[in-house]
């Protein structure tokens, strides 16, 4: 994915070997800030996610991890559920038991910029991208 600006932001890839030093996302959302500093150069190097980042020219303002995942029929609370889903979205050809999908694993928003929309902006940006470049 290329590097997205949104005026002063940038929304961009973690880089190989890159670490993020400081991150807080609030007191009680632990686990999200460990993962940015800690973990998300693991789950890159291992192929579990990719790590993006929204920052400013001063700091990481927020981050989301992707991972590839599927949706099947497992996922849907009957086949009913599931056939709709498939009629839908794709052509006969194309009904096939799993179809592809990027799953949201981590997104985190620093907490002096949490309510300002960046998590709407990371959301939006990821649907853009991945609708229109596929």
């Amino acid at each position: 994915m290329k590097t997205v600006r949104d005026g002063e932001r940038k929304f961009r890839r973690m880089k190989e070997g890159e670490k993020i030093y400081e991150f807080n996302c609030g007191n009680n959302y632990e686990d999200l800030n460990d993962f940015i500093i800690n973990d998300a150069p693991l789950y890159r190097d291992e192929l579990l996610a990719v790590t993006y980042v929204i920052e400013d020219s001063e700091k990481t303002l927020a981050y989301c991890s992707l991972a590839n995942d599927r949706i099947g029929i497992e996922d849907f609370p009957s086949n009913t559920d599931y056939n709709r889903f498939r009629k839908r979205r794709f052509v006969n050809s194309k009904r096939i038991k799993h179809y592809p999908a990027i799953k949201i694993c981590r997104l985190g928003v620093d907490v002096e910029h949490q309510s300002k929309g960046i998590g709407r902006l990371i959301v939006d940006t990821l649907k853009w991208y991945f609708l229109g470049n596929n």
